[in-house]
């Protein structure tokens, strides 16, 4: 069944990139699958629900198409922690707001660096006399230019987006216990369409997230929210928070250690204010032809 499952793989993407236009993306998404793909990681899953809707085109991923990996097929570097992690950035790789987590592996040089998430980076690239650009911006920070909730009526006090490492954590199951009906845990890993998670988030007066896109979709929509830290196990570490508010002229003093007072969590999120989101340079930066429709203009 494992071999007929892979060669199902190879004919699915082939099909899809030659007779439906696919694009190629490289990202940590589970694919592994029939058909679409497994929900792990919702700000990793955008590479495929948002970039297909930008563009009206499927996605298919470099890493299971055995073809485009071994003729190096034109491929795009987009939403992640990506650009320093091994096997992702590649010779004839576009890369569209992808960060970079400072674990100081090798970087295979792309062929173009159209905009990284923020200036941490940026100065990154520079400090190895590596190509870098001039603009900035996670995509994901485009998404209210896109996709507006039906229903924004606020129904819990606060919301929680733990990393999809720290939903076992002991907070968050003492949480679950104490706060069924004013604490909305919105878990990543479970959504049925992609917007359910958007949804979530402006459902809720204030985000606590140990998760960045959490951060990052929270500040796009304009929902008060704070960084917080559970087990403190992510990928890119700190940098890739530090890295993202530099494109958005945000000041981080480090995460909250989470704790079970919701109060003093609604405290914290008091003291955020609007970040300064440029969509003109994010949307500039894009190396594919926008197709959606805008719902808000930029």
């Amino acid at each position: 069944m494992k071999i007929i499952k892979k060669i199902w793989q190879q004919i699915r993407c082939s099909y899809l990139y030659w007779c439906r236009n696919a694009l190629l993306i490289n990202s940590y998404v589970d694919d592994d699958t029939w058909t679409g793909i497994r929900h792990s990681n919702w700000g990793d899953d955008l590479n495929y629900y948002f970039i297909s809707h930008l563009t009206k085109r499927p996605v298919v991923f470099f890493h299971r198409f055995w073809l485009a990996k071994k003729l190096d097929f034109k491929n795009y570097l987009c939403i992640g922690t990506l650009l320093d992690i091994r096997n992702y950035s590649k010779k004839n790789t576009i890369v569209w707001g992808s960060g970079i987590s400072s674990l100081d592996h090798p970087i295979i040089t792309p062929k173009e660096i159209r905009s990284v998430r923020g200036k941490k980076s940026i100065e990154f690239l520079k400090e190895r006399n590596l190509p870098y650009p001039t603009l900035m911006g996670d995509p994901a920070l485009i998404l209210p230019l896109f996709y507006q909730p039906k229903n924004k009526e606020k129904k819990y006090k606060l919301g929680i987006i733990p990393h999809v490492v720290d939903l076992e954590h002991p907070v968050m199951q003492q949480i679950r216990k104490e706060h069924n009906s004013d604490v909305l845990i919105i878990d990543l890993s479970k959504f049925e369409k992609w917007t359910d998670i958007i949804d979530q988030i402006c459902s809720c007066e204030c985000i606590a997230s140990s998760s960045l896109h959490g951060l990052i979709t929270s500040d796009a929509y304009g929902v008060p929210n704070c960084w917080v830290e559970l087990f403190g196990i992510i990928t890119g570490g700190h940098f890739k928070f530090y890295d993202y508010a530099s494109s958005v002229n945000r000041t981080f003093n480090g995460p909250i250690t989470m704790h079970t007072d919701i109060d003093k969590l609604i405290e914290e999120c008091k003291k955020w204010t609007q970040p300064t989101i440029n969509h003109g340079d994010i949307l500039k930066s894009c190396p594919f032809n926008i197709k959606a429709e805008q719902v808000i203009s930029k």
